[in-house]
């Protein structure tokens, strides 16, 4: 009888973490944020650049942090404008807090794919919060074939510095999508 209760807690607890429902988070209620005509002007972007195993401190091809933390913007604000979400001085805020793992291949020359995890507020005009979101650690996905092509690529540990601006670019398109189906 233990047995059978610990099972259906374990059942309970994996339904709540796998959880139905939003993963966004409205403090304003009803929000003000039309998902179909929401605009946004990018805040503040923070960026915390980890080194994974395998760090080749003399390997200076890879950029700094505050390099990393500008071509994230440029992504970002450049996803902002392809979606159509970007907007002007009146538009809502957004504010990204972002830990960014740089993970490396053996001799810290090449590199795996990175991990990362975000969280996205979104601010009225006024400064006040009206929603959040965040991912729980995740990697880049790019679809099956290409997903082969760039595992092949880090396999043979080709995968390097210039490529991690693809990287960059699957992370800003994935956030901004998310953002995009922010609101009601």
């Amino acid at each position: 009888m233990k047995k059978m209760s610990l099972f259906v807690v374990a059942i309970f607890v994996l339904l709540g973490i796998s959880g139905c429902g939003s993963m966004y988070n409205y403090t304003v209620d009803p929000t003000p944020i039309k998902k179909d005509s929401a605009k946004y002007v990018l805040k503040k972007f923070d960026l915390n650049l980890q080194h994974g195993h395998g760090q080749n401190i003399n390997n200076k091809t890879f950029k700094s942090e505050a390099d990393l933390r500008k071509s994230f913007i440029e992504f970002v604000n450049l996803e902002l404008k392809e979606q159509g979400l970007l907007g002007a001085k009146n538009s809502f805020k957004v504010a990204i807090d972002m830990d960014y793992t740089r993970n490396y291949n053996y001799g810290g020359n090449a590199l795996n794919k990175p991990e990362f995890f975000y969280t996205v507020s979104v601010y009225s005009v006024q400064n006040k919060l009206l929603a959040n979101f965040s991912i729980p650690k995740s990697t880049t996905t790019y679809g099956t074939f290409k997903d082969l092509a760039i595992s092949t690529e880090i396999a043979i540990f080709k995968w390097d510095a210039e490529d991690e601006p693809k990287d960059i670019a699957m992370i800003a398109k994935t956030l901004v999508r998310e953002l995009s189906k922010l609101g009601k």
